[in-house]
């Protein structure tokens, strides 16, 4: 009978018996650049980039548009180069609990952590040379607050599914606790002591919609991930 050999040389089952994207060199580039399309879908990113379409444009539709559109886009991009990375593993070999390495990690919270204190910046430095059309500064930290919620779920997603991974936590914490930071310090900056009943229901509407932004990006990473799997757990791609 004819040997066929595999398309892809995997670690032996002995070794290794479950695989990650990372352990395979075919694999690694297509799954690094889901990560950074990920990156790109973050919304702590979009709210650097739509601070500074803001700027640029100087109206309010552009910058949540553009950067919904961004988000939709890039999270689409991540989840088919996933799905390309994931493909080099057989299902019943897939290393699916292990996820980022630490230093994408701190790498991605870093990037969310610089990404909120540089929208900031540039939201107090150019709102003092300016004054915002009403409940803009509302709905800015509504949305920021939503952002917060989003870190708190995905920490308790992370010591649930992974009690052992400290890293995931802790990146995850440094992320919640530079948010919080932005927030609060946009609060004292933009509003000071002028909330009212109507700037809590806009800073509510904010983080509503940012809420709502943020599950269509899970359904489709989710619907991404069982695509994925959906690999045949039988023999490896030849």
């Amino acid at each position: 009978m004819k040997e066929i050999k595999e398309a892809v040389d995997l670690p032996s089952d002995e070794d290794k018996p479950l695989v990650h994207p990372l352990d395979v060199a075919p694999a690694r580039r297509p799954y690094l650049v889901s990560w950074w399309l990920r990156r790109l879908a973050s919304l702590p990113v979009a709210f650097l980039f739509g601070a500074v379409l803001w700027i640029i444009s100087n109206n309010v539709i552009t910058p949540f548009v553009i950067p919904v559109v961004v988000l939709a886009s890039a999270a689409l991009a991540a989840e088919y180069y996933a799905g390309q990375a994931w493909s080099h593993i057989p299902g019943k070999r897939m290393d699916r609990w292990r996820d980022f390495g630490a230093v994408l990690q701190l790498g991605a919270s870093f990037i969310d952590a610089m990404a909120l204190v540089g929208g900031l910046l540039i939201l107090i430095a150019w709102g003092a040379t300016r004054d915002f059309p009403e409940g803009v500064e509302e709905v800015t930290i509504g949305i920021g607050a939503g952002i917060a919620v989003i870190q708190i779920a995905e920490i308790v997603a992370a010591v649930t599914r992974r009690p052992r991974d400290w890293m995931a936590a802790v990146s995850k914490l440094f992320a919640l606790a530079a948010i919080v930071l932005v927030v609060l310090v946009a609060s004292v900056t933009l509003i000071a002591g002028q909330w009212s009943t109507e700037s809590i229901r806009l800073a509510l509407m904010g983080a509503a919609t940012t809420l709502a932004i943020q599950l269509v990006l899970w359904l489709i990473r989710f619907i991404g991930s069982r695509r994925s799997t959906a690999a045949p757990t039988g023999d490896p791609p030849r």
